[in-house]
């Protein structure tokens, strides 16, 4: 059983908890937390992962790694515990970057970008969350949010600072 805490309208922790199961919907003024790390090699390419078909939000779709922080959680932790979780990949989080903190729908999402090595013969897919991963560029990436084969409400708002990172 996951639990989440909830925040409201300014990402402050009211104090309550709701079941991850109950929360899916929040009600109007009350949201969760979440934490996404977008990942590149010393090539500027970034790791993406298709969502599993079976998910109930968002399936088949392209995105990073994230998930919702659960109560007790640090968002460097979720970063640590999704990344294991669904691609068996240890994160360094010591050199993880935070690059944005913005509301989007009913998360406030803490959002990292980390340089780490990671070969794709090495990743053990959660089956249940991912169907498939692979190294895409910048470009690639756009021309998935352009056709709507990525994830809602995440490149967007990171693409100039991931872009910033690759080109310095």
């Amino acid at each position: 059983m996951e639990i989440w805490d909830i925040l409201d309208e300014n990402g402050n922790m009211t104090g309550d908890t709701i079941d991850k199961d109950e929360g899916t919907v929040l009600p109007k003024g009350m949201y969760h937390k979440g934490a996404d790390i977008w990942i590149l090699n010393s090539k500027g390419e970034i790791l993406i992962q298709k969502r599993a078909p079976k998910k109930r939000l968002e399936p088949n779709l392209w995105a990073m790694t994230g998930g919702s922080v659960i109560k007790g959680e640090s968002s460097l932790d979720t970063i640590k515990r999704e990344t294991k979780e669904e691609l068996g990949i240890d994160l360094d989080v010591e050199k993880a970057i935070k690059i944005q903190h913005y509301k989007t729908g009913n998360v406030w999402l803490d959002v990292y970008i980390i340089e780490q090595e990671v070969n794709l013969n090495d990743i053990i897919m959660q089956e249940e969350e991912v169907s498939d991963v692979k190294f895409a560029s910048f470009n690639e990436i756009e021309r998935l949010h352009k056709d709507n084969k990525f994830i809602a409400n995440r490149w967007e708002f990171v693409r100039e600072e991931i872009k910033k990172y690759i080109e310095k």
